[in-house]
């Protein structure tokens, strides 16, 4: 009997791998022993070969992302040496990359009716991908089990009701993805009990948090509403995120939500410019108005947990623009805010866009952007330097008070840049600061802008 692993490389120890879980119910039922191994990017290489020689797989299963690529081509060329007679099955977005590995079969895009496929030929490396049928979410076995409970308790558990997006953001790996699936027809009596049954079987598993990978998640209203509802009146001891579009946002959702428990639910919305032209170039509609009014409704009348997105590198968008975005949303007050920098992701539009307006990024992953079409890398670094400040002195949720305090008075960028100086007086990096320093050091950047406020003053009089 052959005996198959899925190998899940993750970022950290909380993470979980969704798409090998879908790849185990699928060959379930199959004449093979299926065994799991996970570990880290910070493990030692050379134990993380080990550890999978120790098993002795015949099949290995990898899942690849622009976070754990390189590392798993690596470890692919190796196990080829140490383990020359098994066979290395790879899916996810990051595939392609493996292609000049002769071990490796490769399946591009939905795996779980090519793997099926495969597992029936026997893992065949000559077995023809191309031509088989797909299969739906809604086709889709539960991806868990209740025997999972001793690896994925107090892990991030990933979850999924609908593939596809009806928006069309060039950057986003769903920009070309037809598909419109739901996996529960909530119409149907037995379907929305299906539906509680599999959330009831993900809270027995006691995750960390449970995360929604839905591409904006409310799109479906009745079904946010269902899944809501139900994540409410749970006695969970965890938090549900999902990814929402704010400009889908009703006042019925509040209604809904004012609802829930503090840190029960989570939402990450993706504001990523408040410049609708910028907006518009990247194939995003969106109405800052709109969205920066039920940012404020969500933090004033509910309890839920906002972790709010901007973009830096859309195409056309400058310095100015981008720090203008930055003050908006943070007059929002939302619990954390990323800045973050533009990826130019493979297959994705953005790819074709980067190249007609002379960007630049990185080769490899994460793709990271270099230089826009409107940004040097000098304003890209600096502006990476006022996301590392932000997860020091905003996300972390420990100043909020004193955050509060200075926004009535100063944007968030002249905060931000009072707190770069410091920083720069100190010679300290942007990481590894203790809470008593950090503290310290948002005390002083608040005594030193009342000074130049009261300087400011003094001048006008």
């Amino acid at each position: 009997m052959k005996k198959i692993l899925f190998f899940a490389l993750n970022s950290s120890w909380s993470q979980s791998n969704l798409a090998l879980k879908y790849m185990r119910q699928m060959i379930r039922g199959m004449d093979y022993e299926l065994c799991e191994h996970s570990a880290t990017l910070s493990e030692p290489f050379t134990h993380v070969i080990a550890d999978i020689y120790a098993l002795k797989p015949d099949v290995i299963c990898l899942s690849a992302y622009i976070w754990n690529r390189v590392n798993l081509q690596r470890l692919a060329r190796e196990l080829g040496k140490v383990l020359p007679d098994a066979v290395i099955v790879v899916g996810g977005p990051e595939a392609y990359a493996f292609e000049e590995i002769e071990s490796c079969i490769i399946i591009k895009g939905a795996g779980e009716a090519a793997f099926y496929g495969l597992a029936e030929s026997g893992f065949d490396p000559s077995f023809e991908l191309t031509d088989i049928r797909h299969i739906p979410l809604s086709g889709i076995p539960f991806a868990y089990e209740e025997a999972d409970l001793a690896e994925l308790e107090d892990h991030l558990i990933y979850y999924e009701c609908y593939r596809g997006c009806p928006y069309r953001c060039v950057y986003c790996l769903s920009a070309t993805d037809e598909r419109k699936e739901l996996r529960f027809d909530i119409s149907k009596p037995e379907e929305k009990e299906r539906l509680i049954a599999e959330l009831d079987a993900l809270t027995a598993l006691k995750p960390r948090t449970l995360k929604f990978i839905d591409r904006s998640f409310n799109i479906h209203k009745e079904l946010a509403h269902l899944i809501w509802d139900y994540a409410i009146k749970s006695d969970a001891r965890f938090d549900f995120h999902f990814e929402i579009y704010p400009d889908l946002l009703s006042d019925d959702d509040i209604a809904l939500l004012a609802q829930a428990p503090a840190n029960r639910i989570r939402f990450e919305i993706g504001i990523q410019s408040v410049n609708e032209e910028v907006l518009a170039r990247s194939g995003r509609k969106s109405d800052w108005q709109k969205s920066r009014h039920y940012l404020n409704e969500l933090r004033v009348k509910t309890k839920v947990r906002i972790h709010a997105d901007l973009l830096v590198g859309l195409p056309g968008e400058d310095f100015d623009s981008i720090i203008h975005s930055l003050n908006e949303l943070c007059r929002t007050r939302p619990a954390a805010v990323q800045l973050g920098m533009l990826k130019i992701l493979p297959d994705t539009p953005m790819k074709e866009i980067a190249k007609e307006r002379g960007y630049l990024w990185l080769d490899d992953p994460p793709y990271q952007i270099l230089r826009s079409d409107a940004l040097s890398y000098d304003e890209i670094c600096y502006l990476d330097d006022l996301a590392h400040l932000l997860s020091l002195y905003w996300n972390k949720e420990e100043f909020a008070e004193l955050w509060d305090g200075l926004l009535d008075e100063h944007s968030a960028t002249e905060i931000l840049e009072t707190l770069m100086q410091l920083h720069k007086e100190q010679n300290r990096p942007y990481h590894s600061v203790s809470r008593m320093r950090r503290e310290e050091n948002m005390q002083e950047a608040k005594s030193r802008l009342r000074a130049l406020g009261k300087a400011s003053n003094i001048l006008v009089d």
